[in-house]
């Protein structure tokens, strides 16, 4: 059941094309160029300070053994119908450690074969020394990244390969070079770069400067940690979501959007667009009535939670038994820019219950460590999982870290829809 008002101001959404290799924790932005007048001069200034770098003939060498390994494993994979599968990830990183290159997937799933490598290069570009080293970014679907990095004084320029793997060969699609405008090897052993790419000799993406946010996890992270990540945190991710932003129990659930939750759980079983999704109602003010027969349970499968605590946390209409729902519009839309979760430990408690501590890594503002957070869940007899609580154990300290936008109250939705 559905009531339905079309929004009566017009709405002009501006396109950002971003780049179509893009990796797991890589982040692309695009920036205006305003007046031409301005970019000319601009133009101008980034010529005279072109970056300049070419590759050594033992760099050549190396990306040519690189694109062979990768290949024959592409094509295996391919074979076998596990382009996309994490172990093939997992065994073509521990080969290309085996032949001694610096590693890494591009979801940062796999620890890092080689990593004091990057750890000297990082230590010479603070120290101002000369260094040069390769980095190996492999990726789902049969592509990868070939890093070649250079510093001097205290600077660290790259060359950029983004390579894909078609009809039986892994061919280079683009190539970019490029001055780092930021470059931190963090306390806990993250490396969180940041740079422009124009991909010269590829297609043309933009005019516009499109920028790369980077963030590698150069530590070894315990591989149970990361398993418990895949099953427990990132189906819920930061995005559209406050589960993890945060403080609640199942004894007081408090600010916990129950609405937001409705939406990601209901399409976890819907792999369609539903009826109730985001994308489905956006540009428009529905109101849905969703049957409690159709609702309770989403939400149920995942919260020890009772029909009269979930309804008094919502809309409900009782003598219609039906809970109002108002998908996200425009004015709640989140910036595309999310940070990652990383399991950094977890504790077996007595009651049968795990408690994972959760680390925020943000590659478009550079933290590795947005806030941390603690997550109890609970596996169920049946095999699914409920989740039990949330804490924050060091808040977000800077205010130009966000990215959540919460549901409008039912008081600002009426000022902007209520006449519709």
């Amino acid at each position: 059941m559905k009531r339905k008002g079309i929004w009566k101001r017009g709405v002009v959404v501006s396109g950002i094309m971003l780049a179509m290799n893009l990796s797991g924790c890589s982040f692309f932005v695009k920036k205006d160029s305003g007046n031409t007048d301005i970019q000319s001069v601009r133009q101008e200034s980034e010529n005279a300070d072109k970056t300049v770098m070419k590759r050594s003939k033992s760099e050549e060498k190396e990306a040519e053994e690189i694109l062979e390994i990768c290949s024959k494993t592409y094509a295996k994979a391919e074979k076998e119908g596990k382009l996309d599968d994490l172990e093939m990830i997992r065994d073509l990183i521990k080969e290309l450690g085996e032949k001694g290159f610096t590693a890494v997937d591009s979801e940062n799933q796999v620890n890092m074969t080689e990593y004091e490598k990057l750890i000297q290069f990082s230590e010479k570009a603070e120290a101002k020394k000369n260094g040069r080293m390769t980095v190996v970014e492999v990726a789902k679907g049969g592509s990868c990244i070939i890093r070649n990095m250079e510093t001097h004084d205290g600077i660290v320029n790259m060359i950029r390969s983004y390579c894909i793997y078609e009809n039986g060969k892994l061919k280079q699609s683009s190539e970019d070079i490029y001055r780092t405008e930021s470059w931190e090897y963090t306390e806990d052993g993250h490396l969180m770069f940041s740079g422009r790419l124009a991909f010269e000799g590829s297609y043309e993406v933009t005019r516009n400067e499109i920028m790369e946010y980077m963030a590698y996890r150069v530590l070894s992270l315990d591989e149970t940690c990361r398993e418990l990540n895949r099953k427990y945190i990132l189906p819920i991710g930061y995005e559209r979501n406050n589960m993890f932003l945060t403080d609640w129990s199942e004894e007081e659930f408090a600010e916990l959007d129950f609405y937001d939750m409705f939406d990601l759980f209901y399409q976890e079983n819907h792999t369609a667009n539903g009826e109730f999704t985001f994308g489905n109602a956006m540009g428009t003010s529905a109101v849905y009535l969703i049957s409690k027969e159709k609702f309770e349970p989403v939400i149920k499968s995942k919260f020890k939670i009772s029909s009269e605590v979930l309804q008094s946390k919502t809309v409900y209409y009782p003598c219609e038994e039906v809970y109002e729902y108002k998908p996200r519009g425009l004015e709640e839309t989140e910036y595309p820019e999310y940070p990652y979760p990383e399991v950094i430990g977890y504790v077996n408690n007595d009651d049968g219950t795990l408690t994972l501590k959760v680390q925020a890594v943000f590659p478009y503002r550079g933290v590795s460590k947005a806030y941390i957070h603690e997550v109890t869940v609970r596996d169920t007899k049946d095999g699914g999982i409920q989740y039990v609580g949330n804490r924050i154990i060091e808040p977000i300290n800077n205010p130009e870290i966000r990215w959540h936008v919460p549901r409008l109250t039912r008081t600002e939705w009426e000022e902007l829809y209520g006449d519709n």
